[in-house]
């Protein structure tokens, strides 16, 4: 994940070293131009020196240091040099400068003619001297440059941080809110540029809360309202069979009878839906025993349990989870009635309830016909029936396993499908057995 703070304290850094490089290399430039200038006025001075000391005193050969390369010439025959000079011309019989080489370095010359136009003075200095004394006056001007470029790194840190506060202010404060808060979003004194974001949040959570408001409200109406006819209809028709002695109509009622506790079933886990939300978990929340909700669901499926001859094992001890009891039953009644329901006549079901590491393991595991490897993830969807459980014709709607999913997120859990032991289908969930602040979705 990329740091907003992080990028432009590296951005306006690179700028200031740009920057600073940029001016090196300019100064650079400059302080060579200026160099020269100066050593080639040096030059000039030193040509018309040498003319008036060689009209008094003139010698074959002389020693003038490594630093100077002087020759005299008449009419272009070599009369007098510096002992660092070969016999040959240094330089150009043209008065100016030129760059030449000779003794091993490279030189810039100064030709002079006299006024007799057959005298010429000939002097050199090597051209290391002016890059030498470049570098140093450019070491010097950059050198306090250079080394306040941590200081200013710093300095732009600091800066940044402090510029980018209200921003952080805006992000700690949206992470303290809880996810039943649609309340708006209000900061003291926030920056400008914050005020049309802090605005839009402030509309998306009205419009957020007005949306679960009647999402809720919705599911708990329509539930409550269809459940009372279905249930009046449930006991007519029970009325009627009992009045019909007609073999064919009875079959016929009986169905109707199915149907109809088929579609308590469904409205039923709507209304569990819509109740296993974050704030209904949160509002009950408490320490409850996994293993004793667990021992219960048993206890009540127990009968028709054993009306399809199946066995059932419970494994593990009392273990604490941060739930509330409604949701922690929900769960358990979906994953044991699935279970119960599509495990054969005579088959197995196990469930275990253990501490892993620092979370509960609840796991249910049956004996049924189990899921294909590409149904794990799409079973966890609202409506969705496996091929092999409509085959079988077993109650149900498709919101059993979406209902338990949705509770794994309200504990922050993970839940995971596979193929049991048993040959059927293993249901995997992981619930911490403290409260973590991050949500992890579930996974398959």
């Amino acid at each position: 994940m990329r740091s907003i703070r992080r990028q432009l304290t590296l951005l306006l850094i690179a700028l200031l070293i740009l920057i600073s490089f940029s001016a090196a290399l300019q100064g650079y430039r400059s302080s060579m131009h200026k160099s020269s200038e100066l050593f080639d006025a040096e030059l000039m001075a030193l040509a018309k020196s040498f003319t008036h000391v060689f009209a008094l005193q003139r010698n074959e050969t002389f020693d003038a240091g490594e630093q100077i390369a002087v020759q005299l010439w008449q009419e272009k025959h070599l009369t007098t040099r510096s002992t660092n000079t070969p016999q040959h011309s240094i330089g150009r019989f043209k008065s100016g400068f030129s760059d030449k080489n000779f003794s091993g370095k490279r030189w810039r010359v100064y030709s002079h003619m006299l006024n007799d136009a057959r005298t010429w003075v000939m002097v050199a200095q090597p051209l290391q001297n002016r890059f030498e004394l470049a570098d140093k006056m450019i070491i010097s001007a950059m050198a306090p440059i250079i080394m306040t470029i941590p200081l200013l790194a710093v300095i732009i840190y600091f800066a940044v941080n402090r510029g980018l506060r209200p921003l952080r202010s805006l992000s700690d404060a949206l992470q303290r809110r809880s996810t039943r808060n649609f309340s708006p979003l209000i900061l003291q004194e926030p920056a400008i540029e914050l005020v049309p974001m802090v605005n839009t949040l402030n509309s998306l959570l009205s419009r957020l809360q007005a949306a679960f408001e009647r999402e809720q409200q919705f599911a708990s109406n329509a539930a409550h309202e269809l459940r009372t006819p279905l249930s009046v209809l449930k006991i007519n028709l029970h009325n009627l069979r009992k009045e019909t002695t007609s073999d064919s109509y009875v079959q016929r009622i009986d169905k109707l009878h199915e149907d109809t506790d088929r579609m308590i079933h469904a409205i039923n886990q709507i209304l569990l839906l819509s109740r296993t939300n974050p704030e209904y978990f949160e509002a009950n929340s408490t320490q409850i025993d996994a293993h004793h909700i667990a021992q219960n669901v048993i206890s009540e499926m127990y009968t028709s349990i054993d009306n399809r001859h199946q066995t059932i094992e419970l494994i593990g001890k009392p273990q604490l989870i941060p739930s509330s009891e409604f949701a922690l039953l929900t769960l358990m009644q979906n994953l044991i009635g699935n279970a119960h329901k599509y495990a054969p006549i005579k088959g197995k079901i196990q469930v275990i309830v253990q501490q892993d590491e620092d979370d509960v393991l609840i796991q249910v595991d049956d004996s049924g016909s189990g899921l294909n490897d590409n149904e794990y993830a799409k079973v966890l969807e609202r409506f969705y029936r496996s091929n092999k459980h409509m085959a079988q014709k077993a109650q149900g709607i498709g919101l059993g396993l979406a209902i338990v999913k949705q509770i794994v997120n309200l504990h922050h859990g993970s839940l995971h499908l596979q193929r049991s032991e048993l040959g059927g289908l293993s249901v995997q969930v992981h619930l911490p057995k403290t409260r973590k602040e991050e949500v992890s979705s579930a996974k398959v």
